[in-house]
């Protein structure tokens, strides 16, 4: 698992306030925390659904799978941006996009709720009942 400090680094890297070899300071850090927080509460509001728990300490390990981290890295830069004032190049943008778009379809295609409608009329040739109806066991 990823630690917290490297997703609130990697995203500050992107924004260029700080070198992809440094550490940001404790404060941008925090920022930068708080900041994640907001967003996947918010994420999670908006039925992203990633099983997300508040983080509080950089050393943290980040609580989402790991296929999702690009996503929420790229996004916490874009959340990030104003106020570093700063602006994201359109690749960098692009890749945020996509990545909170596959989260959405991930989330989607894990809901397996089972859609009824049993106020339209059966139609001929559909079964009522149980599917093993009719068969001699």
């Amino acid at each position: 698992m990823t630690a917290v400090a490297q997703i609130v680094r990697d995203a500050l890297s992107i924004l260029r306030v700080v070198d992809a070899r440094e550490a940001p300071e404790a404060e941008d850090e925090q920022d930068g925390i708080r900041a994640l927080n907001l967003m996947m509460r918010a994420w999670e509001a908006d039925g992203l659904n990633l099983g997300w728990s508040d983080v509080s300490n950089p050393a943290d390990e980040l609580p989402i799978p790991p296929e999702n981290e690009e996503a929420i890295t790229y996004n916490l830069a874009k959340r990030l941006q104003s106020r570093y004032g700063v602006s994201m190049s359109v690749i960098d943008l692009d890749i945020a996009n996509q990545g909170l778009a596959s989260i959405s379809a991930q989330v989607t295609s894990a809901d397996y709720s089972r859609i009824e409608y049993p106020d339209l009329p059966t139609g001929q040739g559909q079964r009522v009942g149980n599917w093993r109806d009719g068969f001699n066991c």
